[in-house]
């Protein structure tokens, strides 16, 4: 068995997991958060996807797994082992895991300075052995310190995980994401640490300043202007925003504010070929009428009475 497999967080009500794993991997992890993958050389930059690794093994039994181990064929010198349970009640403990598959590794463990990282995992049924290739850098947490803030600033984890439904793997070098509702700037922060040029404007210049000041206590470029997002003329390869109208207007599809809101996206749907929208409320219609197609909707669960859907489409208009 060479096989890629990623292992994603568990957050109940959180559907962003799998979309951010199925961008970054190729692969939807199943109910323990294991997904099979077609790489994951993104799993660095992931907000959900916590590693990324090769599989040479699996089994029912820790004994045959221990044998498949053994008959496996891969570089393990200097190596070592961790265990991961994902099933409830698991009848395996981390000292019977690691020291059954240590004994089938015919090379010597290194546990100071490993060279090769093994992880052992039990899920029902079933315990699989792979290598670590890649792991979750949490660089997103730095930008939870940012100077510059509002009450209603996008959690910096949720603000990666919109970059990353549009953003290519493993970087974003050449891409670039407009975000019209820039706010303190938790989009465009996201934006440049994948490694995509960002592009923020917003109507109202004292959260424009503090998007500027914000990037550059990262060290960090873009290009911040002030102004209406119904004048906007920046072109980019996608935008992404926290739409301000179902936060500010409490009600984005009642018709007082429908006709606000579908102005702004006549005109985004013209300036990027994707989109990710968040919104307190399913705005698909809407998006329809403005001239997106290909939407896909997940919810993400704010708290016990409340959540917010992440909207992901195609202009029809490009």
């Amino acid at each position: 068995m060479d096989e890629l497999r990623a292992i994603c967080a568990r957050l109940t009500g959180n559907e962003l997991v799998a979309a951010e794993c199925a961008q970054l991997t190729g692969g939807l992890p199943d109910a323990d958060g294991v997904a099979v993958c077609r790489r994951v050389d993104g799993v660095p930059r992931a907000a959900f996807v916590r590693a990324g690794l090769r599989c040479y093994a699996e089994a029912a039994t820790l004994a045959g797994l221990a044998e498949q181990i053994g008959r496996a064929a891969f570089e393990a010198e200097g190596f070592h082992i961790d265990f991961l349970p994902l099933a409830a009640g698991s009848a395996i403990s981390k000292q019977q895991a690691v020291v059954s598959a240590a004994d089938a590794i015919q090379t010597y463990p290194d546990l100071r300075r490993p060279r090769h990282r093994f992880l052992v995992v039990a899920q029902e049924n079933r315990l699989w052995f792979g290598e670590i290739l890649s792991e979750c850098a949490h660089t997103y947490n730095q930008h939870d310190a940012k100077p510059f803030r509002t009450s209603s600033s996008l959690p910096s984890r949720l603000a990666r995980a919109l970059v990353n439904l549009v953003c290519p793997p493993p970087g974003g070098a050449g891409f670039t994401i407009l975000d019209p509702f820039c706010g303190s700037g938790s989009i465009l922060l996201e934006a440049q640490a994948v490694g995509a040029a960002a592009l923020g404007m917003d109507r109202n210049f004292k959260m424009t300043g503090m998007s500027r000041r914000n990037l550059a206590h990262f060290g960090y470029q873009g290009t911040v202007i002030s102004g209406d997002a119904l004048d906007c003329t920046l072109q980019a390869d996608a935008v992404v925003t926290d739409l301000p109208y179902g936060r500010l207007l409490q009600d984005p599809l009642a018709e007082s504010n429908r006709a606000a809101l579908q102005a702004a996206l006549a005109r985004l749907v013209r300036l990027a070929p994707l989109a990710v929208y968040l919104s307190e409320q399913d705005i698909s219609p809407l998006l329809t009428e403005a001239g997106y197609g290909d939407i896909r909707v997940w919810r993400v669960r704010k708290h016990a009475h409340m959540s917010r859907f992440v909207h992901q489409a195609r202009s029809l208009a490009l």
